[in-house]
């Protein structure tokens, strides 16, 4: 299973049933349907599953989406996004706007019902 790590819990989305992540374009690993494992610090936090897909550029993102991506507006929403991804060019770069589900665990079968 894929992973989606997070190095800050950014506007506490990582808390919630449904939760957007922005990302660098990949339509191997960003399509709907597919299922990751989130991570934060290296420490699992759960399963999500995609439940759509938005491609865009950088300077098309808007106030609504960033804030609740990050809980910050676009312009430093923005900054965020350059420093996290230092090599890229802003200009052309796609990105992918993921919407994400957390998928419940199934809870454990007791075996040891009379122990």
């Amino acid at each position: 299973m894929d992973k989606l790590e997070f190095s800050a819990n950014w506007n506490n989305k990582l808390d919630c049933k449904c939760f957007t992540t922005i990302r660098l374009f990949n339509p191997t690993k960003h399509f709907k349907g597919n299922q990751f494992e989130i991570l934060l610090n290296r420490k699992y936090k759960g399963k999500a599953v995609v439940l759509g897909v938005v491609k865009t550029e950088i300077h098309k993102l808007n106030d609504y989406v960033c804030y609740l991506d990050t809980g910050y507006g676009k312009e430093e929403t923005t900054a965020i996004l350059k420093k996290i991804y230092p090599r890229i060019n802003s200009k052309n770069q796609l990105f992918s706007i993921l919407l994400l589900k957390k998928i419940e665990s199934a809870k454990p079968i007791q075996t040891n019902l009379f122990n």
